[in-house]
């Protein structure tokens, strides 16, 4: 057990140097906690570096933007000006990150598996972590992380990911049968049975039979495995050692958390009499996280007034640490430790977390695994952190608000100007309010003329001309134009016209696109392993298909045991601009079918009426139901075919569904039985005769020369040997126009 307190090791060398191995890896809470305190100060000692330009960033997001930085303090604080200086700020900082944030939600990230050798094991791999993937990116709410991950990179030019499987009891429930031995009649959990051999542990029969309750019910537990869980980072919230470069060769890192002291009473009551708890971090930057956080007073003199806000914020706690280290010479498997505390520290002992102790996370060859990922918005050289969007456009916003000061304050003079007024006129103010009386004492004037307004000067036109090239600068430096935010460029309406400004405005982020598929490689591949580790054997869910129904995936654990590389495929989005205007160009090109279904609800959901299309597809769910009836009467035939044609059939749309339903790959299987096939074609048969328009008058009904009819038949003697022999759609209505349904 990890680490005894007698036992002191036998070098005092910095693990994470790795210089010397040691012969038995146990070591005293005095020595982590000096390897700690060591390691926290060299990575800790200089981050003010880099948090002045991370605040700053969010500051001006913030709309906080008339500051400047107190070297001595080191924090921000409000810029000394004279009280009638106006302090406006047309805040062009908060609107280029929600355009930029928004063009990286539009990146569609798609992974793609690949085997690593002609292996069976890695191809079957491959294909089921592909199949995974919607699984996987769900359980780790990826769609939210990304969005707080893109947020952070923007504003601070910094995105990390941390992965951890958590063992919370309310996710992902398996059950698991007991056994009962039918010797000696106990009643064994599996792990009793595979530790003893697949043998009863007590008598040491094989005769087992699954144990049953005395209602017929299967005995066992239901136990929780967990999930996957993903957690984005910012900056102040972890510590790497600042003399690295690359994320690659990064030896260990720190995170960071603010604990109440309710978590300790709850998790580790053993703790609490050790701990000295606080009002606020004692970490610099958890105190920056958390008045970012909790404070309301963006424009006040300090950004820490939130911690003497006078009793708002009262809850004590303390500041964690979780350091993760990099296997060395002296921790060959890692090591993960966590410790609370600056004052006083504290060193966690939690057994169920193997902490402190060798990272828990191996990859499929039993190697460790550092759960982090990291990604940069614009790469500086010579440094780990990377550069924020908005840094670049600081110097711009400042000039644009010092244009806006300039301009309130010329407005305010003119409505408000200036008074001469001659000594001893008996005049002691003049506040410019309408309907204001003075009272003007010509013989105190001393014949020095009556008081005289100075007329303010007019605004120059050049002023409102620079301050739109300011803007204009803003928006060439970030990449973020009309087209990106959302807006059509005034003169241009043509598809493609619109999409070739998306694309340049979409080559400006090049790099960003492929740091953060990067980011989003290595986690996948992470949340893989994790899944392989310690995920159930079996996994199903259910997806939401093309139709709007649903069907069911699933996989077992052990198809995740081949060797497997993960690839991005990165796909940019079309704006909802350049959306629309390809499907009007498509329509009037006759390229779309407004009698399919899949197209109807693909483009309902590009104008954002996908909520319409249940109403609209109740014959859609009727076909559907009809097919999946069919399929389970093939396994256990009663009664007649669910395969019939009923009068208030929508039949162009239950033809439609039937075609794309009998080329799916589980149909192949099916309609290869001679007997199964001949009943489909049956109804294929019955459902274009109802198509057929009604004979003209003096012709028999189902003459081959009514209209449709001699093609239908045609199409339909078609099937036989192919499930989509049969054309889309080539049938006609009947009674051009009128919809076929219940009134």
């Amino acid at each position: 057990m990890y680490p005894p307190q007698s036992q002191m090791p036998m070098s005092e060398q910095d693990p994470s140097q790795g210089l010397q191995a040691q012969p038995v890896r146990q070591y005293s809470d005095t020595y982590l906690l000096d390897m700690f305190s060591r390691l926290k100060k060299e990575d800790t000692e200089y981050r003010w570096i880099w948090e002045r330009e991370w605040l700053r960033d969010l500051y001006y997001v913030a709309n906080r933007q008339w500051i400047t930085f107190h070297p001595t303090r080191r924090e921000w604080v409000d810029k000394r000006l004279q009280k009638w200086v106006p302090r406006p700020v047309t805040n062009k900082m908060a609107e280029t990150l929600q355009a930029i944030r928004t063009n990286l939600g539009a990146s569609e990230l798609g992974v793609k598996a690949r085997p690593v050798g002609n292996n069976p094991q890695s191809i079957s791999a491959a294909d089921v972590s592909d199949k995974a993937a919607p699984l996987i990116h769900q359980e780790h709410t990826m769609n939210q992380v990304m969005r707080e991950s893109d947020f952070w990179m923007i504003c601070t030019g910094n995105a990390c990911l941390q992965l951890s499987w958590d063992k919370d009891k309310r996710f992902n429930r398996v059950f698991v049968p007991y056994e009962q031995c039918l010797q000696c009649g106990a009643v064994l959990p599996p792990d009793q049975i595979v530790q003893a051999g697949q043998s009863c542990p007590q008598c040491g029969s094989t005769a087992l039979m699954k144990a049953m309750k005395q209602n017929g019910q299967q005995e066992g537990d239901w136990v929780a495995f967990g999930k996957g869980k993903t957690t984005a980072l910012s900056p102040f919230e972890y510590a790497v050692p600042p003399n690295v470069t690359r994320w690659d060769e990064l030896p260990r890192i720190t995170r960071l958390r603010w604990r109440d002291k309710q978590y300790y009473e709850v998790n580790h009551p053993e703790l609490v009499g050790k701990l000295i708890f606080e009002k606020s971090p004692s970490d610099r930057s958890l105190q920056i996280f958390k008045s970012l956080a909790l404070s309301n007073d963006v424009g006040t003199g300090s950004q820490f007034s939130y911690l003497s806000a006078g009793g708002a914020h009262t809850v004590e706690g303390i500041t964690e640490y979780e350091m993760w280290i990099k296997p060395t010479h002296e921790f060959p498997e890692g090591f993960v430790m966590r410790v609370a505390g600056d004052t006083n520290p504290v060193l966690i002992h939690a057994e169920d977390e193997g902490i402190p102790g060798p990272m828990p996370y191996k990859d499929i060859d039993g190697n460790p695994l550092f759960p982090f990922v990291h990604a940069q918005y614009e790469h500086m050289g010579g440094r780990l952190y990377g550069r924020s969007a908005l840094s670049p456009l600081i110097q711009k916003q400042d000039q644009i608000n010092q244009l806006d000061s300039l301009i309130q304050l010329i407005v305010q003079r003119t409505a408000n100007p200036v008074w001469v007024i001659p000594e001893n006129a008996g005049i002691e103010n003049l506040t410019g309010e309408p309907g204001l009386i003075v009272k003007w004492n010509v013989l105190a004037a001393q014949g020095h003329g009556k008081p005289e307004r100075v007329a303010g000067m007019e605004i120059q036109s050049s002023l409102f001309a620079l301050r739109e090239q300011y803007i204009k600068d803003i928006e060439d430096l970030s990449g973020a134009f009309d087209i990106i935010k959302g807006q059509k460029p005034s003169g241009v309406e043509a598809f493609s016209a619109l999409q070739l400004l998306v694309e340049r405005s979409q080559s400006r982020f090049t790099s960003v696109f492929q740091a953060r598929g990067e980011m989003y490689r290595a986690w996948y591949s992470l949340a893989l392993e994790l899944e392989r580790q310690f995920g159930p054997e079996q996994r199903t869910w259910a997806v939401l298909g093309s139709n709007r129904g649903y069907t069911w995936n699933q996989f077992e654990n052990a198809q995740l045991q081949g060797q497997v590389s993960i690839h991005i495929e990165d796909g940019i989005k079309l704006t909802s601009l350049a959306k629309r205007a390809a499907i009007e160009q498509a329509n009037q090109l006759r390229l779309l079918d407004p009698a399919d279904t899949d197209q109807r609800y693909a483009l309902m959901s590009s104008f954002g009426l996908a909520d319409l299309a249940p109403s609209l597809d109740l014959h859609v769910q009727s076909a559907l139901q009809i097919q999946d009836a069919f399929e389970t009467w093939v396994k256990q035939p009663q009664g007649p075919s669910p395969l019939v044609v009923k009068p208030w059939f929508d039949l162009q749309l239950h033809w439609n569904e039937r075609i794309k339903w009998l080329n799916q790959d589980r149909m192949r299987e099916l309609v290869s039985n001679p007997q199964i096939e001949a009943m489909i074609i049956q109804h294929l048969t019955e459902l274009q005769m109802a198509m057929m328009p009604p004979p003209m008058p003096g012709e028999p009904e189902g003459a081959p020369g009514a209209a449709g009819g001699g093609q239908a038949m045609s199409n339909s003697n078609s099937l036989s040997g192919s499930t989509g022999a049969v054309p889309k759609g080539n049938a006609q209505r009947p009674n051009e126009g009128q919809q076929m349904g219940p009134m």
